[in-house]
């Protein structure tokens, strides 16, 4: 699995909020700060969907008691309990909103089963639930190094809150290139990740240098939405980069460092010769 249960504190942060409010002679904002700090297993995915105070609302609900009493104590002591064995989560970001849904659910469950059975039945019954509709959800795809930013493999972190992505750099390491003067060469700008359909691919060239500096290139001409091979029939010595993606918003960028090819020719005169294709 790339991603792991979820913490049953998921489901109580985020209990709607309805109409309700605090109440003159109900808790206190420090009352719920307090909880947080005295709930030694509370993890930050309480926060996640909602404020403390709607977890707190919840064994209210259920027990009908106000927070300093035994039975109120005892209500959160045991969704902490229950939480132990279901850490943490992660899901693809695209799942944020079933994973939401699905705590949604649970709470509801519990809120219903409050007068029919006990609360720690009721409490291990919603855990299956989550656990079984957790595993129907499609798990997000893994990342592939060593480089590039791919969107479709952002996650949902329960432990931060946050949307995590690939921690790749953008830039590919360079490729070494044998060439010679007489022999064409065909460099791919393909990947191996999910990527946008029509891509824009911008080719550029660095003459004599074995870089990744991209100041030090000039854009080569073709399409906007140019092909993802380029082909030199003669090629000169240096970097030959592509990048997909726009320039706001790049994917990855790929290099190739020409070299064992003759000097003999000018940059500018092998560039004319530079031909385009797709190798689809």
């Amino acid at each position: 699995m790339g991603w792991w249960w979820v913490p049953l504190m998921l489901v109580l942060a985020s209990w709607p909020p309805g109409n309700r409010s605090i109440r003159p002679g109900g808790p206190g904002l420090w009352q719920w700060v307090a909880l947080v700090s005295w709930l030694p297993a509370v993890h930050s995915c309480l926060l996640c969907f909602g404020p403390p105070i709607q977890w707190a609302r919840l064994c209210r609900d259920i027990t009908g008691a106000p927070p300093k009493d035994p039975r109120h104590q005892h209500c959160l002591e045991a969704l902490v309990q229950a939480a132990v064995p279901l850490a943490s989560v992660t899901v693809g970001s695209g799942q944020r909103e079933a994973l939401r849904e699905i705590v949604m659910d649970a709470l509801h469950f519990l809120e219903k089963q409050k007068d029919m059975k006990p609360f720690e039945v009721s409490l291990q019954e919603a855990v299956n639930i989550i656990w079984m509709k957790l595993s129907k959800l499609e798990e997000a795809p893994a990342c592939v190094p060593p480089c590039g930013y791919q969107p479709a493999a952002r996650v949902f972190q329960c432990a931060t809150c946050r949307l995590v992505d690939c921690q790749f750099p953008l830039d590919c390491p360079v490729q070494d290139m044998r060439a010679r003067t007489d022999e064409a060469i065909t460099l791919h700008c393909d990947v191996p990740f999910a990527t946008p359909p029509d891509v824009p691919v911008t080719w550029m060239f660095a003459k004599d240098l074995r870089t990744q500096d991209l100041a030090l290139f000039e854009e080569l001409q073709g399409s906007a939405e140019g092909p993802l091979s380029l082909t030199l029939q003669d090629p000169t010595p240096g970097t030959i980069a592509c990048r997909l993606g726009v320039l706001s918003e790049p994917l990855v960028c790929k290099y190739f460092y020409l070299n064992g090819v003759s000097r003999h020719r000018s940059a500018l005169g092998a560039l004319s010769s530079m031909g385009f294709y797709t190798t689809v």
